[in-house]
């Protein structure tokens, strides 16, 4: 591997760099996801980049043992061993070396979306349906008094929140801000946006108002008496900070096996979303639209959920 050999003191500071000569008109996004992969590989080593020889380049099988080994998820380990794959192009290394961490990545990539197909058959046999989740939840909302406790609010506001509007991904909610009309926003980040009688949903691609009087009920009820920060999940009542995915997972686990009786994850009412929607019979203009507003890149995902 001679041909690596100039790159052997490069930091993950000086491949961003790199990367960023590379492709000068990608997003800021693009930029932060390949350094934090990097930076993933310096963790699960336990080494820096410059003091590694770039070793981990040796042997794909070994890098995916590597990483796999490590505890992050399947998604983020593909994620990563997707941006070591730009690295190697950016250091130009020969065409059959760069096919042998190809045909690595492919191959786990379609093993894991099979899996995710059996998984998702499976989930939608036993999920209740979207309608049935909406209206335990309004229940909910409706019958709250005025002595409900931090923890349990936020944990309704999260469920509510994906059921009674449009249930994006969870890491969409991760330090989105409260913002009023007309206030200043940054690009690639998510907002709620209050302007005094409605609520309106601003994430980096799609902005959904919240029209279900209900779930405008709860947030008002969360930014006036519970949550003094500008952001909109705060883990608890004298956190100056946004909840993490972490926290915001588990509270969705907790709210929905105490408002549903079954523990369910913001994957699974996404889920049961889509099999509300396809069972509408959309068409096709109408399933690409769907599809971008939940952020996938073509319907694949929502014809999933046909009956099968």
């Amino acid at each position: 591997m001679d041909y690596l050999k100039k790159f052997y003191l490069y930091s993950t500071k000086d491949f961003d760099q790199f990367h960023r000569k590379a492709f000068p008109n990608a997003k800021k996004s693009t930029y932060h996801s390949f350094e934090q992969s990097l930076k993933r590989v310096e963790k699960i080593y336990g080494k820096k980049l410059e003091t590694m020889n770039l070793h981990f380049l040796k042997d794909p099988d070994e890098l995916w043992e590597t990483l796999t080994s490590s505890d992050y998820t399947q998604n983020t380990i593909i994620t990563t061993f997707t941006h070591i794959l730009k690295l190697l192009k950016l250091m130009d290394i020969p065409l059959h070396q760069y096919n042998k961490f190809l045909e690595i990545l492919n191959y786990h990539s379609q093993k894991r979306n099979t899996q995710q197909n059996e998984d998702l058959k499976e989930k939608l046999e036993f999920l209740p349906t979207y309608q049935d989740l909406r209206e335990v939840v309004k229940s909910r909302i409706r019958n709250l008094n005025d002595n409900i406790e931090f923890s349990e609010i936020k944990h309704l506001l999260l469920t509510a929140i994906l059921t009674l509007s449009v249930p994006m991904k969870a890491n969409n909610f991760i330090g989105m801000r409260v913002v009023y009309e007309g206030e200043k926003t940054k690009e690639n980040m998510n907002y709620l946006v209050n302007d005094g009688d409605n609520f309106t949903f601003q994430y980096k691609t799609t902005t959904i108002k919240v029209n279900d009087p209900d779930l405008k009920k709860l947030i008002d009820m969360w930014l006036t008496g519970y949550n003094p920060t500008s952001f909109l999940f705060i883990s608890n009542e004298d956190s100056k900070k946004p909840m993490t995915g972490k926290e915001i997972r588990n509270s969705i686990a907790i709210a929905t096996k105490d408002i549903f009786d079954i523990s369910l994850t913001p994957m699974d009412l996404r889920s049961a979303y889509m099999k509300y929607l396809i069972d509408l019979d959309p068409d096709i203009s109408q399933k690409i639209q769907l599809s971008r507003i939940l952020g996938y890149k073509n319907t694949d995902r929502l014809d999933l959920h046909k009956i099968i």
